[in-house]
């Protein structure tokens, strides 16, 4: 499972670098301010509903003042051998191994779970999980 959890990870980074571009001005262009967990939930909005291996999906990516959460679920009893921390290490391990700078933008997260009905609220991390 955690294999799944990783595969979709690495395909919402591609939505990443959106939110951290320079932007241009009257003056030229300049660093944008770091991005917020607004400016990455909304680049990342395309991942929404997407389906990965074994049926994890992706249900919603949001912002929570300056935490990024993501919503992913799977088929009935997907949850079952594993905790909010395993979850939550393999998503956002795979966001540390393509952007292992993320977490310097200040920027928190947290991995949500629905199984069954009933969601399971996430660790916040602010940094990359150890491995």
């Amino acid at each position: 499972m955690l294999k799944l959890l990783l595969a979709a990870a690495a395909f919402a980074l591609a939505a990443l670098p959106a939110a951290a571009q320079q932007t241009s001005s009257a003056s030229g262009t300049q660093p944008a301010a770091k991005p917020t967990a607004a400016d990455f939930a909304k680049n990342m909005q395309s991942v929404i509903g997407q389906t990965f291996e074994g049926g994890i999906t992706v249900k919603s990516v949001t912002a929570e003042a300056n935490t990024l959460v993501f919503v992913i679920g799977g088929p009935s009893g997907w949850r079952a051998e594993l905790t909010e921390q395993t979850i939550s290490d393999a998503m956002i391990g795979g966001f540390c191994k393509t952007s292992p700078d993320f977490f310097a933008t200040g920027v928190t997260m947290r991995v949500d779970s629905l199984d069954d009905g009933g969601i399971l609220a996430g660790p916040l991390a602010n940094a990359c999980p150890a491995q």
